[in-house]
């Protein structure tokens, strides 16, 4: 049976670290979970929209910032999906858009690996990222409470603002490269049929490129998933 899936969810920009009043970095990609191991089904999409905030803390310089999120994802097959995130971030009076590529396997019923390609572009200047990330979880269909924790690394590499001969002579500093490494837990409960009930938080580190702190980045979410695609409305999801 098919089961479409929309997400409303806090999130925590990551990108948000990228700004004044605290360290200028890359911008990465959109790195939230959202939910457990499984897979949008054969031929069945899964659509999320949310929002949130988050920070990062780097020894004299913390910084904090709220954003939107998007999601599309297309069912491949029984453990394969494709599609993009998009993250869009405000940190005092500057901004972000971040967006990836994003293929999930579903290796084991309790284990789903991913990869993830993308580009960003901030007010500091734009970057190319990636990101791999492995999410394990229970999966009880018909429990009220299922459970996941997930662990992702991302890395972004910074070009100047007018790498495309666009912009200012202000707009020729390329921010520095970065590396993020971060860790989840959530869970999701049901609200009934296809409707889950998401709580996520994560907590991580960021190392960037001639800065000699390591910086930690810390979010908390909570929103609403469903699913959205075609067949019978039997099968419910365990996210």
């Amino acid at each position: 049976m098919t089961r479409p899936q929309v997400l409303l969810l806090a999130y925590a920009a990551l990108a948000a670290c990228t700004g004044s009043g605290c360290v200028t970095m890359a911008a990465p990609p959109p790195l939230a979970t959202f939910g457990g191991p499984a897979t949008a089904p054969r031929g069945q999409a899964e659509v999320a929209i949310a929002a949130g905030a988050g920070g990062s803390l780097f020894p004299g310089a913390h910084a904090g910032g709220n954003g939107w999120f998007t999601r599309w994802r297309r069912g491949l097959n029984d453990r394969w999906d494709l599609g993009v995130d998009v993250l869009g971030a405000q940190h005092s009076d500057l901004g972000t858009l971040t967006a990836k590529v994003a293929v999930r396997r579903r290796v084991r019923d309790h284990l789903r690996l991913e990869a993830g390609v993308g580009a960003a572009d901030d007010s500091k200047g734009k970057s190319l990222n990636a990101d791999l990330g492995v999410t394990v979880g229970t999966v009880r269909a018909g429990a009220p409470w299922n459970y996941y924790a997930s662990f992702r690394v991302a890395g972004s590499h910074g070009y100047p603002g007018n790498v495309l001969g666009l912009g200012t002579s202000s707009d020729s500093i390329a921010p520095p490269d970065a590396f993020i490494a971060l860790g989840a837990i959530g869970a999701s409960g049901r609200l009934g049929g296809h409707a889950h009930f998401i709580f996520e938080g994560g907590y991580g580190g960021i190392v960037v490129r001639g800065h000699s702190g390591t910086g930690r980045a810390v979010y908390f979410g909570a929103g609403l998933l469903l699913d959205i695609g075609k067949g019978n409305a039997g099968s419910a999801s365990a996210n």
